[in-house]
């Protein structure tokens, strides 16, 4: 039995849903924790380094990166880490009609993986809802009407979706194979 944690961090909730259903995978047949990101101190972060076997980060795309608790995370993997890494993020990619910046973000993980020597497993990525504090600011910046805008944050508001859900499932069931 592997020693798991998934870690994450969330504005609108998007990123905690696909947590816990990667949670639920895991911990059918492993010992697994979860916690929110922020709730990790630096000295943990290296202690992880000896406890998991592999470790799941969740994070929302920002302005085309990982949020800021992610990057701080990653930053404090020590060299050589013990255990395993597997991202996964939200972004809202179809409001800012660009996929280029939420694939800059999930770069990030296997760029960090090989400068610290830990092994990767790859990334699952699904559409979520935009943080409301942000979405008059997109809308501006992008020009759009307000009814062009209303139907894209409808239909981001209905992901992650169960088709989402069973992609994230099926990453996680991937993710434990290659162990």
């Amino acid at each position: 039995m592997m020693k798991i944690l998934i870690a994450y961090t969330t504005n609108t909730g998007n990123t905690k849903k696909i947590a816990n259903t990667i949670l639920k995978v895991i911990e059918a047949s492993h010992d697994a924790d979860i916690v929110k990101i922020e709730e990790i101190k630096v000295v943990d972060t290296i202690a992880y380094a000896t406890t998991y076997d592999i470790v799941f980060l969740g994070s929302p795309i920002h302005a085309g990166g990982l949020s800021a608790a992610a990057q701080d995370f990653l930053k404090n993997i020590p060299e050589s880490a013990g255990f395993k890494l597997a991202g996964f993020v939200t972004h809202a990619s179809d409001a800012y009609e660009s996929k280029e910046g939420f694939e800059r973000g999930i770069n990030t993980f296997s760029d960090v993986a090989k400068e610290k020597g830990v092994e990767y497993l790859g990334c699952f990525d699904c559409l979520g809802r935009l943080d409301p504090n942000i979405q008059p600011m997109i809308q501006q910046a992008k020009k759009i009407s307000d009814e062009e805008w209303a139907e894209k944050m409808r239909k981001l508001d209905e992901h992650p979706n169960k088709e989402d859900e069973k992609a994230a499932v099926d990453f996680a069931k991937e993710v434990l194979s290659k162990m």
